[in-house]
């Protein structure tokens, strides 16, 4: 087969390439709530929660007499609004400020230095920035310097015309030649892939304060894990001290034929079951002072923090009630998220337009001699070269094609990614903003319901030591109040953990 290329042949690569339109990029449009709903007035979300019995008074009565399902609120479809645009990358803050607490400072500065997760970002970076050099690199020619030098000789048997006889010839030649390539970017394929790798550091960089938060937020979460198990075991070693007096207590009474041996052995029971308290919180404290040491890049073997004194939990920061939606802009993992799509759209760009035409432009200049003493005489044994061509991919077994159709459907991977993302972003916020609103309710009546314990055992204990009641009385208070007062210290550390899980959902901060 012959192919003829005519002077219409070569105006192909104009025609293409008033074709290659690239598409222009927008992010995803996402639809974003115009309020938050779990973020109710001051009024509203300190009111008191509907009562069990409200409820089911207030709940619609179906045919057989039993209370129907209360109505759930259907959510309105939202319409799809301007994108929601990633906001650059804010400069990093010390968001655990707002807690006050210098030792959790501490442990935040040794998380940002010393954690490997976060050197290992800032090399993915390193990598990135020297793709988009390598990918910036092609849009200049690479231009080469070559010397050679070889010496051949001609055989004397080598088939020469008109039957004349020939001698074996010897050849030397010395050669520094500067080879220039350069490929001419007509349709802006290699522009698209410089997009992409720029895209792709951009990326990197989010990465990076993606990272940092994900440690400092977990670092924030294993301390105020820590503080409450202290407040917990300091309320358990209260009880246990209580315990211990209620052994002598019982034992002394059952030794005086004031009480039988029953009441003896619930007070040992009961202080033996404090003491198994104890281990088990100590055990799951070591387990989480293990992961913080990890976090902060310390060997667990040895990493100690030491218990404070006391069950008392620093109060949580005040969250403001207006929290703009445009703060996930500013979430790093959407930026990261977004900036891939980015370069997936350019690399579909690039692999489109890598079934155009390629033009190559390139050359050699430099002396040329069979001595190599007489190379600097330029004027005599200069020699050069220059020349173009045009590539057109004519068949590749569909490979260009099926290249373009990859970079596509991760192009499509990506978007879907990006808008399950900013879905989860949303989610992460209505969480956080619910549990800080609920917890707050949670912990006034748990704080009524240790003030009540604690009032009834006092009663009971004064009831006990007259003999108006029994032991197992005595038990029941105590075994309340303990209950009481671990489940107050157990949502007191929620509710920090609470306003960690918000400055997560806003990427860093609510200011």
């Amino acid at each position: 087969m012959t192919f003829r290329f005519s002077h219409s042949l070569l105006g192909l690569p104009l025609l293409l390439g008033a074709c290659a339109t690239a598409s222009h990029y927008q992010p995803p449009a996402v639809s974003t709530p115009t309020a938050w709903q779990q973020a109710l007035p001051a009024d509203t979300a300190g009111s008191r929660i509907p009562t069990a019995a409200e409820t089911r008074a207030n709940a619609p009565v179906t045919a057989f007499g039993g209370t129907a399902p209360a109505a759930q609120p259907v959510a309105e479809a939202t319409p799809p609004v301007e994108a929601l645009q990633p906001a650059p990358a804010a400069p990093a803050t010390n968001w655990w400020t707002i807690f006050n607490d210098p030792v959790l400072s501490q442990l935040e500065e040794q998380a940002l230095a010393q954690n490997f997760s976060a050197q290992a970002a800032l090399a993915r970076v390193d990598q990135a920035r020297a793709r988009l050099q390598v990918a910036d690199s092609y849009r200049s020619p690479e231009v080469t310097v070559t010397p050679s030098a070889y010496r051949t000789q001609l055989s004397a048997l080598r088939p020469v015309p008109f039957d004349v006889p020939a001698n074996p010839v010897v050849q030397t030649q010395y050669f520094v030649p500067l080879n220039v390539s350069y490929e001419v970017d007509v349709w802006g394929r290699i522009r698209r892939n410089i997009q992409a790798a720029r895209a792709d550091a951009a990326a990197a960089e989010a990465d990076v304060q993606a990272i940092r938060l994900s440690l400092t937020a977990d670092a924030a979460t294993y301390y105020f894990n820590l503080r409450g198990l202290d407040a917990e075991l300091a309320v358990l070693d209260s009880a246990r001290l209580a315990r211990v007096q209620n052994v002598q207590l019982t034992q002394a009474r059952f030794q005086a034929g004031v009480d039988n041996e029953i009441g003896f052995r619930r007070a040992q029971t009961e202080l033996a079951n404090t003491e198994a308290s104890l281990v088990e919180l100590t055990r799951q404290r070591t387990g989480v002072a293990a992961a913080l040491a990890t976090v902060v890049g310390q060997p667990a073997s040895s990493f100690v923090l030491a218990a404070k004194p006391g069950s008392d939990l620093p109060a949580a920061p005040a969250v403001p009630l207006t929290l703009p939606a445009a703060l996930l802009a500013r979430r790093p993992d959407l930026r990261r998220a977004e900036r891939q799509l980015a370069a997936a759209n350019a690399r579909a760009d690039a692999a489109h337009l890598a079934r155009l035409p390629t033009v190559q432009l390139n050359g050699f200049i430099g002396p040329q001699s069979a001595t190599l003493a007489k190379l600097p005489q330029l004027a005599d044994g200069f020699t050069y070269y220059l020349g173009g061509g045009l590539a057109i991919p004519v068949f590749n077994g569909g490979r260009l094609q099926g290249n373009e159709q990859l970079a596509q459907a991760q192009y499509r991977e990506l978007e879907a990614q990006y808008r399950g993302a900013a879905l989860t972003a949303f989610e992460d916020v209505e969480t956080a903003l619910a549990n800080l609103r609920l917890s707050a309710s949670q912990l006034a009546a748990q704080q009524r319901a240790l003030h009540a314990a604690r009032q009834a055992g006092r009663l009971t204990q004064v009831r006990y030591r007259s003999g108006l009641t029994n032991y197992f009385e005595v038990v029941d208070a105590d075994r309340q109040t303990l209950d009481a007062a671990r489940t107050l210290a157990q949502t007191q550390a929620a509710q920090l953990r609470y306003n960690v899980l918000l400055v997560r959902a806003l990427g860093g901060s609510w200011q």
